[in-house]
């Protein structure tokens, strides 16, 4: 696979991103379903909250994908100091951590316990969850997409046209929809479940309609590793040389574009994890059980 190296989602001088036109956002008809629909903005570093503008209700803030990047007490602050301020919601996300990372995560539940209470955390990771759910927190556990699971490849796209009826159903199809899991879900107090937004779409109808979803656009990962490839990139020496090493954060400075003949879309690789972009809304989320858009300016990493 081709890959070229970037200097990130967004150029360091170009404006924020002014939002123009988006449906999700901005609706152009009055009587679309996105206008009643939460709307929440993504980022996972305080000087990303430039791209707040008020159709965003809630601030989705943190890391999903390496313990490493959690966020520091002052961007905790930071982003604590915005809400308020701005009347918003707010949202914790958490990636899958080791002990060391577990350990940071309990500070950051115990600061926004004190500091915001009634908050969300989005956990990716069970113990994660374990922690919030035996401490006495007014916190909200919500699932994360790492723990959703659906196909989510982009080579889909090649057999979309060639697959039979029952193979695109359990394509379209997560852990959702097996009764036992939501019973779990339900029963450990997880009322919100997070999706990403893959290219052959989803199907939640045999899914619990009390569990609420939300939509992550346009960036969904394809995979992601704690084997961090962009770690020590930029040193020849080191070139080939993978494993959970010390790093100096390579992945805020560096993102790679894959490309391939196979891949229908350009992959997008930033510090340990694979991503692509769809910003296509797939049509009738209000009656897919989706009541929640989370827009990521960035690629959220």
């Amino acid at each position: 696979m081709k890959g070229r190296r970037g200097e990130g989602s967004q150029r360091k001088n170009d404006p924020p991103t002014p939002w123009p036109c988006d449906p999700y956002l901005r609706p152009c008809d009055p009587t679309t379903l996105y206008l009643t629909m939460e709307r929440a903005l993504f980022v996972s570093k305080s000087k990303n909250l430039k791209y707040h503008i008020p159709e965003f209700n809630r601030l989705y803030f943190g890391n999903e994908f390496c313990e490493r990047l959690l966020p520091s007490n002052q961007e905790i602050d930071t982003a604590l100091a915005f809400v308020i301020k701005k009347g918003l919601w707010f949202s914790l996300v958490t990636p899958y951590c080791t002990e060391m990372g577990l350990k940071r995560v309990k500070a950051l539940l115990k600061k926004i316990s004190q500091e915001k209470p009634g908050s969300e955390v989005v956990f990716n990771d069970w113990g994660v969850f374990r922690t919030l759910k035996n401490s006495s927190y007014d916190l909200t556990p919500v699932l994360g997409r790492l723990l959703t699971k659906i196909k989510r490849g982009p080579r889909l796209m090649n057999m979309l046209d060639v697959l039979p009826e029952e193979g695109l159903e359990y394509l379209k199809s997560s852990n959702l929809t097996v009764p036992l899991y939501a019973e779990f879900l339900k029963k450990n107090g997880i009322e919100r479940v997070e999706l990403d937004n893959p290219f052959q779409g989803f199907d939640f109808e045999r899914a619990d309609k009390r569990i609420h979803l939300s939509l992550y656009i346009p960036f969904a990962f394809v995979t992601t590793t704690r084997f961090c490839l962009t770690a020590s990139c930029d040193i020849p020496e080191k070139k080939g040389l993978v494993g959970i090493f010390p790093c100096k954060k390579e992945c805020q400075k560096y993102t790679f574009y894959l490309e391939n003949p196979v891949m229908p879309v350009m992959l997008i690789r930033k510090g340990n994890t694979v991503f692509f972009k769809n910003d296509k809304i797939p049509p009738g989320l209000k009656e897919k059980g989706v009541d929640r858009v989370v827009v990521q300016p960035e690629v959220p990493l």
